[in-house]
């Protein structure tokens, strides 16, 4: 894979893309040293620090819905703007923590607004973006994000060796002014024309761009008909709750999301207590996940393009997702040779799923909200990472660790039910619209 076919094709793709990679490495300094600081330094009980955490994302759930409807009324662009400035805030105000409430209150708010710009940045990418570069952009997104939270890492490792406040501050100072970069990065891109769809443009091809003059008035072609309205009789406009279709795939995508659980909490306790393997062996399974997401991201991503297509890659995602949970179960019990084959073949089988599922959840949930709601529809959708953040992990450690195999072909059920129900849900968007007939508009270029 070239370099170059990691980031966004357009101008404003590339910004966003550069924002989101600045984004990562502040937040993965801040995740792989944070705790060290609270407890070794500041002084807080671990068991302290693990209430914040709940409780934020608790409200973290429910953030994205009062700053989706503010986004509907103000535009997705100065509310995502104003909340990453919000946790540029945030992390400068760590610095000056030294108790309890004060780690409780900026945990709140940096959680809070976290999860409510999440949607809003899947809203302006496709502001910004043509229809067939939108789900590029965003798998691009997520590509770049893995390789800065690496770095991220790699940077904390020094705040970590010098195991001073001075350090630590430091850290909090480079994350606030980092999210201020962030925020005016994705103001520049917001600044640029928006991209208009154009029939006679393909993915991953360059529109000529004529100059901007008043055209003279031409022969109207007639456009599609349009197919019929899939929303008809279960949603009042603008109104996700009321969106019974909408409401079953956020909730399928929720428990689908549960292969961020079973990687980064489940695998990690089976491998050491169900398999005897090494603790260090974990990490060379997550850089797997972490390599292997990089590289792959983006080129599903032309695959997903259209809710028909992004239908068909969501069920081909069931696949590997029950592959891997039904190898870590023939694996339970079988010795550490075989557990260590069939760990490092279930987490590929996991990532594969895992970026099958989140391009093709993207295109579909973008394609099921409609135009005039989406800020709305999407922070709803995005609420199903919240809940699975924190029934997640109660559920790999409650009940599929110690389960054994058992456990692991319940979540397989659930990977299969979830499928289901998210294509019964999605299926009638993928005849609502049909594919544009070209016409003589211009097209705009951000290459």
């Amino acid at each position: 894979m070239k370099s170059a076919d990691l980031f966004p094709a357009s101008r404003a793709g590339r910004t966003i893309a550069l924002g989101a990679a600045v984004d990562a490495i502040a937040v993965g300094m801040f995740l792989a040293a944070a705790t060290l600081y609270f407890v070794g330094l500041v002084g807080i009980p671990a068991v302290a620090v693990g209430g914040a955490l709940t409780a934020a994302n608790v409200l973290g759930l429910l953030a994205p819905a009062p700053f989706g409807a503010l986004a509907g009324r103000l535009g997705a662009l100065p509310v995502y703007v104003g909340l990453t400035l919000a946790r540029a805030a945030g992390f400068t105000a760590y610095a000056f923590v030294d108790g309890y409430a004060g780690y409780f209150a900026v945990t709140c708010l940096i959680t809070v607004a976290t999860r409510a710009a999440m949607p809003l940045l899947q809203v302006v990418v496709g502001e910004l973006e043509s229809p067939a570069q939108r789900t590029r952009t965003m798998a691009s997104l997520r590509a770049v994000s893995n390789v800065g939270m690496t770095v991220g890492f790699l940077l904390a490792a020094v705040v970590q060796a010098a195991h001073s406040r001075a350090a630590f501050t430091a850290l909090f100072a480079f994350n606030g002014a980092a999210f201020v970069a962030v925020a005016l990065l994705i103001r520049t891109a917001g600044a640029r024309p928006a991209a208009q769809p154009s029939g006679g443009s393909s993915a991953g091809s360059s529109a000529v761009t004529e100059p901007d003059i008043e055209r003279a008035p031409g022969p109207v072609l007639p456009g599609p008909e349009p197919g019929p309205d899939p929303r008809a009789g279960t949603t009042a406009a603008g109104s996700p709750y009321r969106d019974r279709r909408f409401l079953t795939a956020t909730l399928a995508n929720s428990v689908l999301l549960l292969n961020d659980s079973i990687l980064f909490i489940l695998v990690p306790l089976w491998m050491t207590e169900r398999a005897g393997l090494p603790e260090g062996a974990s990490s060379v399974v997550l850089a797997v996940n972490t390599v292997l997401t990089v590289v792959l991201q983006v080129y599903v991503a032309r695959f997903a393009q259209g809710a028909s297509k992004a239908l068909r890659l969501l069920r081909w995602a069931c696949a590997p997702l029950v592959l891997s949970c039904v190898l870590f179960a023939a694996a339970d019990g079988g010795g550490l040779v075989v557990a260590l084959v069939a760990v490092l073949l279930a987490v590929v089988a996991l990532t594969v799923g895992e970026n099958l599922h989140a391009v093709a959840a993207w295109e579909l949930s973008y394609e099921m909200a409609p135009a005039r709601s989406r800020p709305q529809y999407l922070s709803v959708f995005s609420m199903g990472m919240s809940a699975q953040l924190i029934v997640g992990p109660f559920l790999m450690t409650a009940y599929v660790l110690p389960a054994g195999p058992v456990g692991w072909l319940v979540v397989a059920g659930l990977f299969l039910a979830a499928t289901a129900a998210f294509s019964v849900a999605a299926r009638p968007f993928t005849a609502a619209a049909p594919s544009p007939t070209p016409t003589p508009e211009r097209a705009v270029s951000h290459a």
